[in-house]
């Protein structure tokens, strides 16, 4: 009796737009105190991520704000974070996190309000 076994190796590419959700789409912080937004997204390939206020200008790191990015497992998942310092009268309002990749664009809202004491 003979046999025969073939062996076969194919490989799998996929792409899919960006998709995100957000933990907390309200957040109340009082004044002069900080706070962190959070976003998640997965896309492949993977996004281009970024924050922006309601006003569509791109937040960039300096003393009022720091972004960060930390890519997950698996790699199409990642964390993203805008920590906004000494929150101010100015600061309350829209934020958006923003991904796109060659297959779409989505973004996401988060509303920071006006909370009174800790």
């Amino acid at each position: 009796m003979t046999y025969l076994i073939s062996t076969s190796f194919f490989f799998v590419h996929f792409s899919v737009p960006p998709m995100l959700w957000i933990p907390h789409q309200l957040v109340g912080v009082p004044l002069n105190y900080n706070i962190t937004l959070e976003c998640f997204t997965e896309a492949h390939p993977t996004s281009l991520n970024y924050w922006t206020r309601e006003d569509g200008h791109m937040i960039h790191d300096s003393r009022k704000y720091r972004t960060e990015s930390t890519v997950g497992m698996p790699i199409y998942k990642t964390h993203m974070r805008l920590h906004i310092f000494n929150i101010q009268q100015s600061d309350y309002g829209t934020y958006k996190c923003v991904a796109k990749n060659p297959r779409g664009e989505t973004d996401g809202a988060i509303r920071i309000y006006s909370k009174y004491g800790p």
